[in-house]
């Protein structure tokens, strides 16, 4: 089972999920972070801040975001459906 997903959590996953270094993951995290995720305004966004950071094209900078979403939204929905389970 997976433990469960705080900061280190989510840029060890992050890290596993693309081929960025761990540097880089944490760099991606603070970006999230520090930005409100919902919304195509934000989206875009994002993603122009991790092609920036990174110096990566668009469609890496896009995947590395759809990544990233996908597992906070994994996360998200095992909290809901099992609130007091933990993944440990």
């Amino acid at each position: 089972m997976v433990k469960k997903m705080n900061k280190s959590g989510f840029i060890q996953e992050l890290k596993n999920k693309t081929k960025l270094t761990n540097e880089n993951c944490i760099i991606v995290n603070d970006i999230l972070e520090d930005n409100f995720i919902i919304g195509k305004n934000n989206k875009e966004s994002l993603i122009n801040m991790i092609k920036e950071k990174l110096y990566i094209s668009e469609t890496e900078a896009e995947n590395i975001y759809e990544i990233a979403i996908n597992i906070i939204v994994e996360e998200i929905k095992y909290k809901i459906k099992h609130p007091f389970k933990s993944k440990d």
